[in-house]
């Protein structure tokens, strides 16, 4: 029943972010300054950014669901194929966007750092399914999306920073950070509970060794 509630949280904390962001796309009115600077200098880089990141974000959870998975798998396999493709143009763009973040080197090596390890994540994931180990893939999956959700991550830390009263430039600073590195830590204990499970599931599913 949590982990129920836990997905139904995370899907839709990523269906408001992944709405936002197409928003923002479609409305220029929308926009905040900075990012209608990003417009104006890196037109493509920011729509790329944006388009493949809201993508990702919206496809995201219904591959980590096992249900829907194991009962649509050819939808799984095409969603899977589109979810690459959107991270490759969201973290290749994010790469370019990185050293124009706004408030100096520790976004620029912040955001950097989450563009590459997203990109590197997905990729390892891709490179496992095309080699058959289903196990490895899902483990690197719930890695990219954990570095996916950060857009939403992002979007909770720095309201409520703002409500806090904290000053902008160095609360930005941390987020840039904060934003993904608890989402892998959070990542890892997941895969760490699915390795106990699966090592306390095996052993009963074995069937019994004769001794001669």
């Amino acid at each position: 029943m949590i982990r129920k509630i836990g997905w139904v949280v995370m899907t839709v904390l990523a269906m408001m972010i992944a709405a936002y962001a197409m928003a923002v796309l479609g409305v220029p009115a929308m926009r905040p300054p900075f990012l209608q600077q990003r417009f104006l200098t890196l037109p493509l880089a920011a729509f790329l950014h944006l388009f493949g990141s809201a993508i990702a974000l919206a496809i995201g959870p219904f591959q980590l669901n096992s249900r829907l998975r194991n009962r649509f798998i050819d939808v799984h396999r095409w969603m899977g194929r589109t979810y690459v493709i959107a991270v490759l143009c969201g973290g290749t763009a994010a790469l370019v966007l990185a050293p124009v973040s706004q408030e100096g080197l520790p976004t620029h090596v912040g955001f950097g750092m989450l563009a590459t390890l997203w990109l590197i994540a997905t990729g390892t994931a891709y490179r496992r399914i095309r080699a058959g180990d289903r196990v490895s893939h899902r483990r690197w999956m719930i890695r990219s999306y954990a570095l996916t959700f950060a857009a939403v991550t992002l979007r909770i830390y720095l309201p409520l920073s703002l409500a806090f009263g904290l000053p902008f430039g160095p609360a930005y600073q941390t987020i840039a950070w904060l934003c993904w590195v608890p989402n892998l830590v959070v990542a890892e204990w997941i895969i760490l509970r699915q390795r106990a499970t699966a090592s306390i599931v095996e052993p009963a599913l074995s069937p019994a060794i004769p001794i001669r």
